[in-house]
């Protein structure tokens, strides 16, 4: 059957957007045994040489020697929202805004006095609440994931061939054959209110944009509130596996119910700015729209003084042909869907049963490899054990 990569037009709220049932990618034949060692060292510790995929990619660039990566179209299961009290609701809507064009210049500075004293850090959300969205799916006897995330650990994987400055550590366990993984927060990450302003600001921008794109004219005025969101579970399959994960959205399109990703960023005066916004910026926002359903990315772009100035819209399936079309070659959405193929089986194959609740596996990419060690114990939010899936 042809596939198309095109989006169309659906009615109905939730259903998926995509025109065809697969998206078809590219990856080795079969996996390097010198891109994995599955060995293990004298401390326990299992790698994957990142350098080493990214080198088997290059030389296979000819197409010999490269096969198709499927990914199914995902499809919405579950949902959830977010309440101002940081509370959260199953099967909830509540907070799933459709999107309105706002007139420009707006300025997205407006209430960032109360943000600022107000604020205060959200973590990473505990794949319990996942799995909550999810009961009656659990419950059946039909399905059952080999995987189980949120689409930000999702998207740090598949990014990371080309975003290798950027380390990460994410939590991995296994329990009756299903790998969860968990996002963990960054020691590193500077908390928000030991943040210059500036960067506090470049945050609020965020937030502030959401809120003059999904709010009423009369409401812009009002201090956006960042614990209000929504959040989608979706089913998928990768290659032979079948993955389940769930994800923030921002809105959607009131003509035709399609997911929007909403994102700010500074207005492109040259071009050091538009190759940073294309090599970095765009990557990242079709990896994390590509795997939510989400058929279009709405960019505004701000000026030095924080005035909204300019907004764009970038079709999600679009985006690789614009990149594909520049001569240095900043990225490749089939590399990236092959590696996050690549790795996600990496990881069934080498995380063991969990014994204990203790018995979880470190994720860290650390620029080169990545390595799975043992975690430090209660270093990630336990799940309850009837939310397993047996």
């Amino acid at each position: 059957k042809k596939v198309k990569t095109e989006m169309k037009r659906t009615g109905s709220h939730g259903r998926n957007p995509f025109d065809s049932n697969r998206h078809d990618f590219k990856r080795s034949k079969s996996r390097p045994e010198s891109s994995v060692s599955s060995s293990s060292t004298a401390a326990g510790v299992q790698t994957f040489d990142v350098e080493c995929f990214i080198q088997n990619r290059k030389t296979s660039q000819g197409g010999a020697g490269l096969r198709k990566v499927t990914l199914d179209m995902p499809v919405e299961v579950g949902c959830l929202s977010r309440n101002a009290d940081k509370s959260w609701t199953v099967d909830s809507r509540e907070h799933f805004a459709a999107f309105s064009l706002p007139k420009l210049p707006v300025d997205l500075n407006s209430g960032f006095r109360e943000f600022d004293q107000t604020y205060v850090d959200i973590g990473p959300e505990s794949l319990e609440l996942l799995l909550k969205s999810v009961k009656s799916l659990r419950d059946g006897d039909k399905y059952k994931p080999q995987i189980v995330t949120w689409r930000g650990a999702l998207r740090k994987i598949m990014t990371t061939p080309y975003l290798q400055r950027e380390t990460y550590r994410l939590g991995v366990w296994k329990k009756n054959n299903v790998v969860y993984i968990q996002t963990r927060q960054d020691p590193d990450k500077e908390e928000f209110h030991d943040m210059k302003e500036r960067f506090k600001r470049f945050m609020y921008y965020g937030y502030k944009f959401e809120e003059v794109c999904t709010r009423q004219r009369e409401e812009v005025e009002k201090q956006p509130d960042p614990n209000c969101c929504f959040n989608a579970t979706f089913k998928s399959k990768l290659g032979n596996m079948r993955i389940l994960y769930g994800g923030e959205v921002d809105c959607y399109d009131p003509e035709n119910r399609e997911y929007i990703e909403l994102k700010v960023q500074r207005l492109l005066e040259n071009d050091r700015h538009i190759y940073n916004f294309e090599r970095f910026k765009l990557l990242k926002h079709y990896c994390q729209s590509f795997l939510a359903l989400t058929t279009s990315v709405v960019v505004g772009f701000r000026d030095d003084h924080g005035m909204l100035r300019k907004i764009q819209k970038f079709q999600t399936l679009k985006i690789p042909g614009m990149i594909k079309g520049r001569k240095d070659k900043l990225w490749c959405a089939k590399t990236c869907l092959a590696f996050l193929e690549e790795v996600l089986a990496w990881l069934l194959e080498n995380v063991p049963e969990q014994a204990d609740d203790d018995d979880i596996l470190e994720y860290h990419f650390n620029g080169s490899e990545i390595t799975l060690k043992k975690s430090k114990p209660m270093s990630y939010e336990k799940i309850s054990e009837y939310l397993y899936w047996p």
